[in-house]
This record gives C-alpha cells, structure tokens and sequence, in this order.
C-alpha cells in the first residue's frame, strides 16, 4: 500500500484489537501500595512509498481504554505530504489534552464552580538537519528548547483555589512530567530479528 492510498483513511480510527508486539509482552496495569502502574503501548511502522507517511497503533494496558490506529506525516518542507499530524504535533497535543483531563477531574472531584477551561500551549524546538535547517557539515540534531502553557479559565472561585488545581493537575499530568523532568530511556535495535 502506497502512501497516496493511506491518505484517503480517517487520521484517527478506532480498532478492536493492538496488534502484538514482537520485542516485548503486553502485561496488564497493575495497583501497587503507591498507585496505578501503568503502560502506553505504541507500534508505528513507516508505509511504503514515497513520503513520510507513518502508521501506529496505540492502547494503554488499562481494560477500559481502546486501541486506535492513528496516521502520521510530515511538512513538505522535509519530504512529506502534510497530509496528517506531525510527530510533534501528537506530543504537543498529548500533553495539552492530558492536563485538561486532570483539571477537569479536580474540579468535578471538588464541585467547583467553573464554565470553561483552555489550553494554549507553545513547545520549542530546534532542528539541525545539514542542508535543510542548518549550515551542511553539521551533526543532525534535534532539540527540544521548552514548552510554554497557558490555562485559560472562567469560574467563579478564589485565585488560590485555581492555582492549587492547576499546579495538582500538572503533578498528576504524566504527559506533562514526561517533559518537565528527566525520565529514564533506552532504546534496542533488533536486525533481522536479532538484538544487536
């Protein structure tokens, strides 16, 4: 399937069903004494064809939560078709979106009087890319130079108030730390099906 012929397919689908992972088992959340032990499960393949159009597959290991298939590509400024979200775009959105599902749990947890709440979110990046985005002869790098968040709310509550939900929210948004501080990473390359 070519990447011309992905295009026409919803951005974001629902599926019934994460395909199994080769590299590592699906293990179910589990509750420990200090909370709920969870993963976010993610395959993403490039299609082929030209472009830099990417599929991936996603579900958290939490039995309510659904599995999706979900699209990806790129400006045309670095080879893709602009046809779907950028990479970038679906971690600035994941952070801004898990931020509000935790303000809207404190405040329904305490009854609080508000109408709206809103999320502007700036993320900095740079990217060094000889030839494109910087001088040829470079090392290729990308960087990640920060990430601005604005909350914009209307309620009918006290400052105080307000600023403890939003700084509870950003404590318990696991997007928003997985940014904010240094998580531990690793990665493992599998050729031919052999570790290398």
């Amino acid at each position: 399937m070519t990447s011309n012929s992905i295009i026409n397919q919803p951005i974001v689908k629902p599926i019934d069903k994460m395909p199994s992972p080769i590299s590592f088992e699906i293990q179910p959340a589990k509750k420990t004494k200090d909370g709920l032990d969870l993963e976010l499960h993610v395959i993403a393949e490039l299609i082929n064809g030209p472009g830099l159009v990417k599929r991936g597959y996603v579900k958290p290991n939490i039995p309510t939560f659904g599995a999706f298939e979900l699209l990806c590509d790129e400006g045309e400024m670095i080879g893709g078709s602009d046809s779907a979200p950028a990479p970038l775009s679906y971690l600035a959105a994941g952070i801004a979106f898990c931020l509000l599902t935790h303000l809207k749990g404190y405040a329904d947890s305490l009854k609080l009087n508000i109408s709206s709440i809103k999320i502007e979110q700036k993320m900095k990046f740079q990217s060094r890319i000889p030839g494109m985005t910087s001088e040829m002869g470079g090392q290729m790098e990308g960087l990640s130079k920060g990430i601005e968040t604005f909350v914009l709310i209307e309620a009918k509550e006290s400052d105080d108030t307000i600023k403890k939900m939003i700084d509870v929210a950003e404590q318990a948004c696991m997007a928003a730390q997985t940014v904010i501080n240094a998580v531990p990473a690793s990665t493992e390359i599998l050729l031919n099906g052999r570790k290398l």
